[in-house]
């Protein structure tokens, strides 16, 4: 008790010292580590109202206050707030900028269940328009036509891949990248995979009040070689300097290597957002969405957005178009020796499975009660829940101790698929690839409609929660159902999904791209 007494003293402490230095984030930061210790309902909401009354909502004051309120309380009006406040900070700074986007919009996807509802929260996060600001003040700033000249691009030989931030292959969007050189490499095309590490900085701890960042993950290239190449070159910026002058030395090096065409892998990149104004750009999101970056084309898995041109997310960018490719996901290896016992897994059990990094974030609410009752009038189904750091969801803490097991995180993942029955996805707009490689290997699959995975299942995703459990139960009671469902979705992968059959589409995206950037480029001069 004497320790937690003298803790809320240095707490007091903390806060008039952040009140008395608004701008000083390490007070901010020290406000969060206390909090996360000592919070209950009634300190958090008597912070809040002294936070609301003594420090200024404006200007950068303002903005960390609304970043820090946002850790403090999840309600979705600080993050907003913050939003419209950072794109009024003077003087401008971008790295600042991109902290915020990278660090809020991964902060919605925690939140947000389907894609319509996501990407109308990035919009009133003002995102799309930090990022328009950004495109902006990078083609005033870096000058890249004085950089990377214009010229004539005849056909595709050269593509720079471009991803705002690569760790190691076990880090999705990493290999989601180099699994696109690889299929651009079969095309015949050289590729170098350029990264400014946009996520990382000299001070990229200090820009949010929050204390929110992503920490320095392990750099390891090992692996690479198969998707780049005996060889393959990759170029990232130093994190010692500021974005801008990474993306001035990177734009540099891609302009030595003199692309045809540039591919961009994410959400945004100011490198490649300062290719656009002399290279045909190809992008592709890592979740369904377009990136928010001009481009000449954007590969979607929505079928019926094939060949719409339009700005997908402001008019302050130039229109694109969109280019169905569904090919996302290659097919799983699974390693033999492989059980149900080597696994610790019971032989008489129903196994239901749901991979996931966030349980729990995403193993929640309405939909996690009714799984609770699927549990409850089920006892011979075990449900599996492998990700994270391997402890019972909070929401789950009711069902029986033999009936959830959770599992941590580990890279062989997909050997507890070949053991289940039934994977689960929870109502959420990741957990697409773990549906993909369930689907790969006949094992039905569960998913809403509007989300990456129901973007994977395609016609057999699920309209809404009801239809989700009543198939549920179908499958529970019915193992021909099971079945067939399973091949069904298999035969759906090998069609639509498996990445080893993207070639000949990514051509004619990459060929589309080069000639939407012609007829930019003679509008110009016209």
């Amino acid at each position: 008790m004497e320790v937690k007494h003298e803790e809320l003293r240095l707490l007091d402490d903390v806060v008039m010292r952040t009140v008395a230095n608004p701008t000083a984030s390490h007070c901010w930061h020290q406000m969060v580590d206390l909090m996360r210790r000592h919070a209950t309902p009634a300190l958090t909401l008597q912070l809040e109202q002294f936070l609301l009354a003594n420090v200024a909502a404006s200007g950068l004051p303002g903005f960390y206050r609304a970043t820090f309120l946002d850790m403090l309380t999840g309600r979705p009006e600080y993050l907003q707030q913050a939003g419209q406040l950072a794109l009024s900070l003077q003087p401008y700074d971008a790295d600042r900028l991109i902290t915020f986007l990278q660090y809020s919009w991964q902060r919605v996807l925690l939140d947000i269940s389907g894609r319509q509802a996501f990407q109308q929260r990035l919009q009133e996060l003002a995102l799309p328009a930090i990022t328009a600001s950004l495109n902006l003040w990078i083609w005033q700033q870096v000058q890249p036509t004085q950089v990377l000249k214009k010229r004539l691009i005849k056909q595709v030989r050269k593509v720079a891949l471009i991803a705002p931030f690569v760790s190691n292959i076990k880090h999705p969007p990493t290999l989601m990248a180099l699994q696109q050189a690889e299929n651009l490499r079969q095309l015949g095309y050289e590729v170098v995979l350029y990264s400014a590490q946009e996520m990382l900085g000299p001070d990229f701890k200090h820009y949010l009040g929050s204390h929110s960042f992503t920490p320095e993950p392990q750099f390891v290239t090992a692996g690479w070689d198969k998707y780049l190449g005996q060889g393959g070159q990759v170029m990232t910026g130093d994190t010692r300097f500021s974005l801008v002058q990474r993306w001035k030395s990177l734009l540099g090096q891609v302009a030595v290597f003199d692309p045809d065409l540039v591919m961009f892998v994410g959400l945004y990149a100011g490198l490649a957002a300062a290719t656009y104004p002399t290279r045909p750009v190809l992008s592709l999101g890592i979740n369904s969405l377009s990136p928010m970056l001009p481009a000449d084309v954007w590969l979607t898995a929505q079928q019926e957005l094939d060949g719409v041109q339009a700005s997908q997310w402001t008019a302050a960018f130039p229109a694109s178009q969109a280019y169905y490719h569904s090919y996302r996901v290659q097919r799983p290896e699974i390693k033999a020796g492989h059980t149900r016992s080597s696994l610790g897994l019971p032989q008489d059990k129903l196994i239901l499975i749901t991979l996931v990094s966030e349980s729990e974030a995403r193993i929640k609410g309405d939909w996690a009660v009714a799984m609770l009752q699927v549990l409850n009038q089920h006892p011979d189904v075990l449900w599996l829940i492998v990700g994270g750091n391997g402890l019972r969801p909070s929401a789950l803490q009711a069902a029986r101790a033999e009936q959830v097991q959770c599992v941590a995180f580990c890279a062989d993942a997909v050997k507890y698929l070949a053991c289940s029955d039934i994977y689960i996805n929870p109502p959420m707009m990741g957990g697409g690839f773990a549906v993909a490689e369930a689907m790969a290997l006949a094992l039905p699959a569960l998913s809403l409609q509007g989300s990456d995975g129901g973007d994977k299942l395609g016609r057999a995703a699920q309209a809404n929660l009801q239809d989700y459990f009543q198939t549920l139960m179908l499958w529970l009671h019915d193992p021909d159902a099971r079945k067939t469902a399973g091949l069904a979705m298999q035969q759906h992968f090998d069609a639509y999904l498996d990445l080893n059959k993207a070639a000949a589409s990514l051509q004619g995206a990459c060929e589309l791209a080069v000639a939407r950037f012609h007829l930019r480029m003679a509008a110009q001069t016209s």
